[in-house]
């Protein structure tokens, strides 16, 4: 038997349960009584150990997200409870999301869509330029990075990318090491940060790292928060190192009123919205398939996450 935290209606139960050749129970975080014939949990982004205690006999935790920072990966090792996400549902419409902040600064669509809310037409406010020949950066080079690297390609970029092994792919010019960062985000025009929060990512934008990019640079973070020193970032951007950020994720969200970030004429804020697309569980839904079959067949899962990593 397997448990769902999400609504589902009568018709999209009886299609999962059909899909998935299992039954199904929704539940929700207040949970009262004990489960014990759940042996898989789907799970929201953040659960904690009390609630997964309430699956004495649960074997496998998957969940609708690809960030797993907030999971409470001390029970599940204890438990020997495998976790897998949903790594790889995201790469189209995130990196759609990073190349349309790139375009809002490039073209200008800020100060357009001001103007337009004001009735006023101008060609002389806002200097136009294009991502044609710039050279890209993605520190992440994971599923999401790879497909912004084929799209920032076809569309004329230089594209290089940072991970933690170097591997090198063909889809960028140059993998660079994670030790290698400050050599990497040197060259580029633009840096998009898509790495996963864990105690090595920390921070990791910091004031040494911003200081080593190029004058008047674009940086955009569709990550985590916590990957970012906010107060080197604040820097960056009135020292004249950033011409431009686009931020998604904040250390704090919701991002507080008194932030400057709101006031701040070269970020441009989305609510931690990059992630979203219309038939998200659906898609969710089509990777847990996979990870089921896997599991069911006792062959190594597929998007297992490492606990002792973190991702």
């Amino acid at each position: 038997m397997i448990a769902i935290m999400h609504d589902l209606s009568e018709k999209e139960k009886a299609h999962y349960e059909a899909l998935f050749s299992a039954s199904i129970i929704t539940v929700d975080k207040q949970l009262i009584d004990t489960y014990p014939d759940i042996v898989i949990l789907v799970s929201k982004p953040v659960v904690s150990a009390e609630f997964l205690a309430h699956f004495p006999n649960l074997k496998l935790v998957f969940t609708v997200s690809a960030g797993v920072n907030k999971m409470p990966f001390a029970y599940l090792e204890a438990h020997n409870i495998i976790l897998a996400n949903s790594s790889g549902l995201h790469a189209e419409h995130m990196s759609e999301h990073a190349l349309a902040m790139m375009l809002v600064h490039t073209r200008q669509l800020t100060l357009a869509i001001k103007n337009q809310e004001q009735h006023h037409w101008s060609h002389a406010s806002g200097v136009f330029s294009s991502i044609q020949g710039k050279s890209l950066c993605i520190v992440g080079a994971g599923s999401i990075g790879d497909a912004l690297a084929r799209k920032a390609t076809a569309l004329g970029m230089r594209v290089t990318g940072v991970s933690r092994s170097g591997k090198a792919n063909t889809l960028y010019d140059k993998i660079y090491q994670t030790g290698e960062l400050t050599t990497a985000v040197a060259m580029a025009d633009i840096v998009v940060l898509l790495v996963p929060l864990t105690p090595e990512t920390h921070h990791l934008f910091n004031a040494s790292v911003f200081s080593a990019m190029k004058k008047h640079s674009m940086f955009i973070n569709i990550s985590r928060g916590g990957t970012v020193d906010e107060a080197a970032l604040v820097t960056a951007l009135t020292d004249g190192t950033l011409a431009f950020c686009g931020l998604d994720v904040f250390s704090q969200e919701p991002l507080g009123e008194e932030s400057v970030f709101w006031d701040m004429p070269n970020v441009l804020i989305t609510p931690h919205t990059a992630g979203e697309i219309d038939d998200y569980f659906d898609r969710a839904m089509q990777i847990f398939k996979d990870v089921l079959t896997d599991f069911r067949a006792g062959t190594a899962v597929k998007n297992q996450v490492d606990l002792a990593q973190g991702y």
